[in-house]
Formats: C-alpha cells, structure tokens, sequence
C-alpha cells in the first residue's frame, strides 16, 4: 500500500491534474494506494473561522503548506507537491517518504523584487521551512533534469536519490478535432481574426509584460492577430499591471482573457489557436506546451529552464528577453506555411512521448526502490498488484 498526501481540488488545472492522470494511471497500472488530504488541527481551525468574515481563507493556505494529516508511519508515503514537505518537520515518523517536486522558483526568486511572489512574510517563511525539508525525503521526483539540478544546487541534495519523471498528457483529451460552429459566439470570437493564445497565470516568472511588448510588435505589423490568454487570477497585483500595460500599449481590443475554462474548451481553444505562446522565464516542466503540440497547434516557447527538455525540437525556442526574436517568431509561425506545418508535424510527434501509463511507469519505479533500499521498508510496506 501507498499512501498519497493530495490537496483537494475543484479544478483539474495545474498540480491537479498532475495528481489526478497520476492517480488514474497507477489504478489503470494495478497499484494499490490510498489517498490522504491535510486536516487542520483546531488552532488553524479556531483562526479560519475568526478570519472567514475578513476574506482570509486560512484553510487553503494550510492545504498547501500541511500541518497534519492522517498518514500512517511505516508505509510509504509519497507527497505530491513540494510544499508538503512541510508536514516533514512535524513527521519524523514517517518513513519512508519520496516528494515529488515540480519546481522550487520562489524559492529561488525571492530575494528578486521584481519575481517574488510571496503575499506576506508568513508565506515567505513557511515556503522557505517547506524547501529545505526537502532533505528530509528519502527520494524525491523531479519533473526534468532542469529542477532536478537546481534542486541540487541549490539545497545540495544528493542527485543519486532524485530520479526525473516527466509529466504527462491524455491523447483521449488533447487531440487535434475540429472545433464546433457555435464556440466563436459562445466566446465572442470573430473568425476575421489569427488567435494567439497563452494559457497559465500572471506570476512575474511567467514573463507577460514581455509578452505583451512582444505582441505589441506583431499586432503593428499584423492588425488582424488577437492574443487570448487563459487562466484564473492568481496574482492580483501582477494582474492590476498587466491591465494598465495593455492600455499604455494601445493593446485593448487586441488581448482577451478567460479565467475560466473548462477541460473539454481549452481542447478547443488549443485546437482555434493559430499559434501557441510559452514565454516564462523559470518552469519546472511547462505543460501547456505539451498541450498545445497534441493538439496540433504551433508553438513558439522561451528557451529558458525546463522548457528546452520539453518542446524539443518541435517549437520556436527564443530568449525570454528578446522582444524582437519574438515579435520575428511568432511573425514567421503565422504566415509561413511550410515552417507551420512542419511544427504541427513535429509537435504531434512530439506530445506522442509524454502520456501518464510512462509517468506512472517510472513513478511506480522510484516506489520500488524505495521498499527495497530504503532501512526498515520492505515490500510490505508496498503492495503492487503483481509483484
């Protein structure tokens, strides 16, 4: 038995769908596993419902930074999000436990002031307690060997124990199909236009005031593009700017977004996209590109981070800070044919090696080791179906 300590979500965006196509893909393997959510002690409790009638939701904050949950000692453990290893300094009794890691930029970023994302000194400090306990795990996962190494550098865990397992895609969902009459009325699109599209949120590392000069560039040379970009609002400070920017830029009618949108309409946002933009600065995996290629759609993404390990050589990769080398790659992607096809061919063949059954595969590996390395584990501790 495996026991996964998984934050309750009501989106499957993001680390939830991370953890839910996991999920779904070790039932689909035959492994035997138990989900497990974080509970509150009654301190947390008490101030929740004090600080419920000022807008503070003190519960979600203490889902994704955990300070207990019902995990039981002995079995092995794995965390699905870096943020959980908080729980390990409250834990020593769990062992062993492998955490699965997708990227530690705030960590990194957070004496930049432009990058930091932290809300207040509390969340600073707890996510600052969560990273360094990081070297408590007896294993982690890495989405790529870009977190892998910073990981590495960074907090000086040992690279023999962090194994690298790429995420995945459902074929079944993100697929090329042809996108039905009535979505442009139900989104207000108009088919006079070429769409641009970026699906994530504002966070400073994910680079959209950049973007937005970028685009800015093209749209003076190609009137008849539109930027759409997806995503809730996650940042509001960061989001705030962006509006005032998209004024200044003279951009108000060229840039729309969606906050939120369902699985089966982002297919057909990625499927309506003449071509797909991945700007960030600092990603641990970046899948959205993924995405967008296994739906045919042409990609033009930064060259920076895990982005490279990614998208191959199956988008346009350009600096994060070359406005020009955008405003000329996202130029040439719209009206070259020959280079759009090529990316469109290259893109599918691309997606076609990421899917969960290998993210599973390869995670259901780092379990085993763990039963048979780990002192004090045995296979016991992991009933596989199978083994």
């Amino acid at each position: 038995m495996v026991q996964l300590l998984v934050r309750p979500y009501r989106h499957r965006i993001g680390l939830a769908r991370y953890t839910a196509s996991l999920c779904e893909a070790l039932e689909r393997a035959g492994v035997s596993f138990r989900l497990v959510t974080p509970h509150y002690p009654w301190p947390v409790q008490a101030v929740h419902y004090l600080a419920r009638p000022l807008g503070w939701d003190i519960r979600t904050f203490f889902t994704t930074y955990p300070l207990a949950a019902d995990l039981k000692p002995g079995v092995l453990t794995h965390l699905t999000a870096q943020q959980m290893a908080m729980l390990l300094w409250l834990r020593p009794d769990l062992h062993p436990v492998v955490v699965t890691v997708h990227d530690i930029v705030p960590y990194l970023t957070r004496h930049d002031r432009k990058l930091r994302v932290y809300r207040s000194r509390w969340e600073e400090w707890l996510d600052i307690l969560a990273t360094r306990a990081l070297c408590r795990a007896n294993a982690l996962i890495a989405d790529s060997a870009h977190t892998r190494e910073t990981v590495v550098q960074t907090l000086g865990y040992p690279a023999e124990r962090i194994r690298i397992v790429p995420l995945g895609i459902d074929p079944a969902v993100f697929r090329p199909r042809p996108v039905p009459p009535d979505f442009d009325a139900r989104y207000g699109l108009d088919s006079r236009y070429r769409y641009v599209v970026y699906v994530g949120s504002e966070n400073p590392r994910k680079n959209l005031p950049f973007l937005l000069r970028a685009f800015a560039r093209l749209n003076r040379e190609m009137p008849d593009t539109r930027l759409i970009r997806i995503g809730a609002i996650q940042h509001l400070p960061q989001a705030r700017a962006l509006e005032r920017q998209i004024q200044e830029l003279g951009l108000a009618d060229a840039v729309l977004h969606f906050f939120a949108v369902p699985d089966e309409d982002l297919v057909l946002f990625y499927n309506r996209a003449a071509l797909f933009v991945f700007p960030s600065l600092y990603e641990g995996f970046g899948l959205p590109v993924l995405e967008a290629m296994a739906c045919g759609t042409p990609v033009v993404c930064s060259d920076a981070a895990s982005l490279p390990e990614v998208a191959g050589n199956a988008a346009l990769l350009v600096s994060p800070t070359d406005e020009e080398g955008w405003a000329e790659a996202m130029y040439r992607a719209l009206t070259d044919p020959h280079l759009r096809e090529e990316l469109r061919a290259r893109g599918l063949e691309r997606a076609r090696t990421f899917n969960w059954e290998r993210t599973a595969e390869a995670t259901l590996q780092v379990y085993r080791e763990m039963a048979g390395n780990v002192p004090g584990a045995s296979k016991s501790g992991l009933r596989v179906m199978g083994d």
